[in-house]
């Protein structure tokens, strides 16, 4: 599937999102992503690469680390600035990008 069609129902469901490139990878900028992390609701920026990338088939980056000393954070450029991600395999590029999303964001619970 196109990158318009799987940005297609993941903008429905996030009408803030926006459909960034970079060097031919595709992203999805969350504005204020709200996820629950360790029984809080947090509210940051994200970014989703729903393609390979680093070594991993799909990645998401938040605009900080949540210190939880479960995980490693390492931080990542991307178009100019500084993202925070966590080692997390195993999510498919095959998936549709709401799953994917969905996928990266159950850890973090």
């Amino acid at each position: 599937m196109t990158a318009p069609a799987q940005f297609s129902p993941l903008s429905a469901a996030y009408p803030e999102a926006e459909y960034w490139e970079e060097s031919n990878v595709p992203y999805v900028f969350f504005p204020a992503l709200k996820f629950e992390s360790g029984g809080k609701l947090k509210v940051m920026q994200a970014l989703l690469c729903p393609a390979k990338r680093d070594g991993y088939a799909t990645r998401l980056f938040l605009q900080e680390q949540i210190p939880d000393g479960k995980r490693k954070w390492q931080a990542h450029t991307i178009r100019g600035r500084a993202w925070w991600t966590f080692s997390w395999k195993d999510v498919p590029a095959s998936l549709p990008w709401l799953e994917i999303l969905a996928n990266h964001l159950r850890p973090l619970q």
